[in-house]
């Protein structure tokens, strides 16, 4: 049955245009860096300086804000009166952690930065550790926004979530710019500036529900010590799943100059397609499964994972098979200019295609993880995290040499597929059977279609661009060719889920 306007289907569409939107912002902010410096030591550097206040910090503000969400569904079913209280409390342990971690970084911030890069010496390692030492001052506002995304999404307020990075973005890339003249110093504090500039946005938004905040520090509270008992795994979690990424950057530290840009500008474009979609997604699923795992309706819990698994895959599967076919022609397009060469464009989409590879598999890894942590299953994940990341950092040494930056991405990729089939096979044991079934019977339309978009699209991108000098219009044409043909295809075929989009965006967007 089709979901009513106002439900998660609703939630989904306005994510996935807020969020293509600041994306699409992000893609500008990373065009401006490869602009302005390219695949350079100033880059690299400033890749890892910027990625480590959200690698330090994302396991533990995504496991708070996981956590959060489901506490709050939970305390709201048994005893609504204690939410305030368990807000304020919260948000306090947050910023108290912040600071902590903000003080033991500027203690130690020259270990910390070389752990993130054993191959930085010399001038790029002294860069990377100025401006980490600039950027780390965010960490209090980007744990507190953690948390203010979770009680707008749990209150139905979706466009703030999905914009909260067009602030930062706007601020990182005036610093970028401002940098040729003032000095690369500033590039830290545009940092800063955008993570104050997307609290400030979540907290404005917030008040509209209204919103407040009285420190408290009742630690002691039944709410709190459940909270707590869910957190740390969750974290554990998160945390291991982010050392993949500091695992792939150290060890690209190590290959040529350039080869941790290559590596992060690929994360870049694939991490477009996660977040607009798979992110969007699971955004909007995650309070309704919390809620029904909170009523202990299994039957609908079941029912509302299936379908956030075939309406991803379907948006999924051509997206990830398209950026394989003009992975180079992406790239080009997004990167190369400036100091950005046409070497960097090669190697970026080498990066770029074997991450595509796996996209389905993060995907659903995404959905199959939200569900554990739903049903308060917080073990699984991490166990399952542990493993990930063993086997990730087992193929990066198999693979590297062959392989070289592609080898990182590629284990990566087969991590990700590996340990998505275990999480599956725990989750039929665990609530029964899942519909995969019915999931895969569409998945081979799905992929059935996807195959013609491409037949159709590539030949006639190679037939437009052998006219044209330009290779913008003939990709967009291409493009917008081969997902007609997917969308007339997966009618034809009868595809489920296409027949549940349809409908979801006509509910959405035709008056009542």
């Amino acid at each position: 049955m089709a979901q009513k306007k106002g439900s998660t289907a609703s939630f989904t569409v306005i994510l996935i245009f807020t969020t293509a939107f600041a994306k699409a912002l992000g893609f500008g902010r990373e065009m401006s860096l490869a602009y302005v410096y390219g695949a350079s030591p100033v880059s690299d550097a400033y890749f890892v300086a910027f990625s480590i206040p959200t690698i330090i910090f994302a396991g533990i503000g995504s496991a708070m804000l996981t956590s959060y969400i489901s506490s709050y569904s939970r305390i709201r079913q048994e005893n609504p009166k204690r939410l305030r209280g368990f807000t304020d409390t919260v948000i306090t342990m947050v910023i108290l952690i912040s600071l902590t971690i903000t003080l033991v970084f500027e203690i130690f911030k020259g270990p910390i930065v070389k752990l993130f890069a054993m191959g930085f010496e010399g001038e790029v390692l002294d860069i990377a550790v100025s401006l980490a030492q600039v950027i780390i001052l965010s960490l209090v506002f980007i744990g507190v926004y953690f948390i203010l995304q979770g009680f707008l999404q749990i209150h139905g307020s979706y466009f703030a979530v999905g914009m909260v990075s067009v602030p930062l973005n706007i601020c990182v890339i005036a610093s970028m710019f401002l940098s040729e003249q003032y000095g690369q110093g500033i590039l830290g504090w545009g940092v800063v500036a955008g993570y104050f500039s997307s609290f400030l946005m979540l907290y404005l938004a917030s008040k509209r529900h209204r919103f407040s905040y009285r420190p408290s520090f009742q630690f002691d509270t039944p709410e709190i010590r459940r909270l707590l008992v869910v957190v740390i795994p969750i974290f554990l979690g998160k945390a291991i799943t982010e050392l993949n990424t500091m695992i792939d950057r150290t060890i690209a530290s190590l290959l040529p100059e350039g080869s941790v840009s290559a590596l992060s500008y690929g994360n870049r474009v694939v991490g477009f397609v996660t977040a607009v979609f798979v992110i969007s997604v699971t955004t909007a699923v995650f309070p309704q499964m919390s809620r029904l795992s909170a009523m202990k309706n299994t039957r609908k819990l079941k029912r509302t994972f299936a379908r956030s698994v075939g309406l991803m895959s379907l948006m999924v599967l051509p997206i990830s098979a398209g950026v394989i076919l003009f992975s180079k022609e992406i790239v080009g397009l997004l990167f190369e200019r400036g100091a950005f060469t046409a070497f960097d464009t090669q190697r970026t989409a080498e990066v770029v295609s074997f991450y595509s590879i796996g996209l389905i598999f993060f995907s659903i890894k995404e959905v199959a993880l939200n569900l554990f942590y739903a049903i308060e299953d917080t073990v699984t994940p991490t166990v399952n995290s542990v493993l990930a990341i063993l086997i990730n950092v087992c193929l990066n040494f198999i693979l590297i040499e062959p392989m070289a930056h592609k080898g990182l991405a590629l284990a990566t990729t087969i991590s990700g597929g590996i340990t998505l089939v275990m999480l599956l096979l725990i989750l039929r044991k665990r609530i029964g059977p899942l519909g995969l079934g019915r999931i895969f019977a569409s998945l081979v339309k799905m992929a059935a279609a996807t195959a013609g978009m491409c037949l159709a699209a590539y030949p006639l991108y190679q037939l437009l661009h052998s006219k044209m000098e330009s290779v913008l219009l003939p990709f967009l044409l291409a493009a917008f060719t081969g997902a007609l043909v997917y969308g007339i295809l997966n009618i034809l075929l009868r595809t489920r889920e296409m027949g549940i989009l349809v409908v979801g965006l006509l509910e959405r967007f035709t008056p009542s």
